[in-house]
């Protein structure tokens, strides 16, 4: 199998586990970029460290698939992990064949809502247990008061682009109040592009989740669905799927 067609040096690729032990209440993901690519190995270098000296939820022998575009086509394929090379760099094995998906853009929304934003320079598995100590302390009877403030967003399942001041890192903490009288969510974010707006001093960032429970996915459809009226044709967007589809 041509994988190298496809997988080529410096392209971005985008992981969701898809392991049997994954707790399948929660979507897990993460971006890397192709450093090297061959029928037998996939090596991947991420923009931010995914581990440092923590307890780690990433071992060999975890399943993953991998999306990207290629030929104006959506790719994706299963593979292996196979070995951590790095706190940035892991390689894996591509299973199988690859299949072709049609992508979809989720639904977005213009809205303000209140909003918590941490960005910090840690580790994505850092952040993952801090994203499980917030999603417990936000859903116990008598929860901790954020300090949210209200926030213009573009919102959808997928992601999220705020305006901030301060430069962007590539991960960060999210609490969003949909004020659907549950919970505030919280999402691991991942830094997908910034670009600095001279005319007002801010930074336009754009963000993808790369940590969140499903059922907060569903949530912020049924938000979109509520504000642009009735289904508006969502086709569940093929990357929020974790298992393989033809």
């Amino acid at each position: 199998m041509n994988y190298d067609r496809y997988f080529i040096r410096g392209q971005k690729v985008f992981l969701i586990n898809i392991s049997e032990e994954r707790d399948e209440s929660v979507f897990d993901s993460f971006t890397g970029k192709v450093v090297l690519c061959n029928d037998d190995r996939l090596l991947l270098k991420t923009a931010y460290r995914l581990y440092s000296g923590e307890v780690m939820s990433l071992k060999p022998g975890m399943q993953f698939k991998l999306t990207t575009e290629a030929m104006g086509m959506g790719i994706q394929v299963r593979a292996e992990l196979t070995d951590l090379i790095s706190p940035e760099e892991l390689q894996l094995r591509p299973l199988g064949e690859l299949s072709v998906y049609q992508r979809r853009q989720s639904p977005r929304i213009e809205l303000t809502l209140p909003l918590l934003h941490v960005p910090q320079k840690s580790s994505l598995a850092a952040f993952q247990r801090e994203w499980k100590r917030v999603v417990s302390d936000l859903r116990k009877p008598d929860p901790p008061r954020l300090k949210l403030s209200a926030t213009t967003l573009n919102l959808s399942a997928g992601g999220v682009r705020l305006d901030q001041s301060s430069n962007p890192t590539h991960l960060s903490l999210l609490v969003i109040d949909l004020q659907d009288e549950k919970p505030p969510l919280c999402a691991v974010a991942e830094l997908v592009w910034h670009q600095q707006d001279e005319e007002q001093k801010l930074i336009k960032c754009g963000y993808r989740f790369v940590e969140i429970l499903k059922e907060d996915q569903e949530r912020i459809v049924a938000l979109v669905e509520k504000e642009i009226g009735g289904k508006a044709s969502i086709a569940k967007h093929r990357e929020l799927i974790d298992r393989m589809l033809p």
